[in-house]
């Protein structure tokens, strides 16, 4: 059973990053604030995803429950009358399969939002305990790495330390169709490894869809 308590914090951060799935287990490791399953999009579950993000804006699917037949029922549903939807439902149940085979979470949170501008364009540390995410039709979200990362004094209004705009130059983002686990704050003793991130870039009308994961119990 997943039980996100490490004891050391006294390592510099780091960042896994490979094109084969076991990848993802890396999260485990003390200092790793992501760990990224590089899986490019082919052509035509690109063209399938914003197709759906074109047709639909906002949340598409909201669910906070366990991973069953009744939840992957429902992905199927929302899916399959759009041409190649069947290729946004396999990916979003292989993320759901690895999820629940790095965590064995009792409830998740699943959103699908289509977006076709950025809803958290600030760059934050990460709030939750852990949480995977994955991008479909455009790049995912932008993320630096601790050592870039510049902390604001805090004002009498902040709740949360903000974070200076990075250079452009060091500012990564996840590729589309890349399956990305990362931790948040609410990882025990690990609330400095915390990745930090910023929504997807936009420019122009450009619909994608966003599937986040999170780990909830």
């Amino acid at each position: 059973m997943f039980s996100p308590q490490l004891t050391s914090v006294t390592h510099q951060a780091c960042y896994p990053i490979d094109n084969n799935a076991h990848i993802l287990s890396e999260i485990y490791q003390r200092n790793a604030a992501l760990a990224c399953y590089c899986c490019p999009a082919n052509w035509a579950l690109s063209q399938a995803a914003k197709k759906v993000a074109t047709a639909q804006t906002g949340e598409i699917l909201r669910y906070q429950g366990k991973v069953d037949n009744d939840l992957a029922k429902q992905i199927d549903e929302l899916f399959q009358t759009s041409t190649h939807g069947n290729l946004i439902t396999n990916h979003v149940m292989l993320m759901l399969d690895m999820f629940n085979t790095l965590f064995e979470p009792k409830e998740i949170g699943l959103r699908i939002l289509s977006c076709d501008h950025a809803h958290s364009p600030a760059f934050h540390q990460n709030q939750m305990i852990v949480r995977m995410a994955s991008t479909l039709g455009g790049t995912g979200e932008q993320w630096i790495t601790h050592q870039d990362a510049t902390f604001l004094p805090m004002q009498a209004t902040d709740t949360r330390h903000r974070i200076k705009q990075p250079e452009p130059a060091v500012i990564n983002h996840f590729c589309e169709g890349d399956i990305a686990v990362y931790k948040g704050t609410n990882w025990i003793d690990q609330e400095v490894h915390a990745l930090i991130s910023a929504s997807p870039e936009f420019k122009g009308h450009d619909p994608r869809l966003c599937i986040y994961i999170d780990f909830l119990a």
